[in-house]
């Protein structure tokens, strides 16, 4: 079942990202609490984006 995401929460995960964008990269571990965090956080930006700003096939 898919969450509901608010616009607010929206834009709290993309500033967060951009902060754990400068703690996390190819070398942390997955098992690291702010690694786990950074995935969280891209799939709640990810699930928003999706449904309010879905990419079309243009080969259709």
């Amino acid at each position: 079942m898919k969450r509901t995401i608010s616009h607010k929460q929206y834009l709290n995960a993309n500033l967060r990202l951009e902060k754990l964008i400068n703690l996390v990269d190819e070398n942390t571990p997955t098992d690291d609490p702010l690694a786990k965090e950074f995935l969280e956080i891209s799939d709640i930006i990810e699930e928003y984006e999706s449904i309010h700003y879905p990419i079309e096939d243009s080969n259709q």
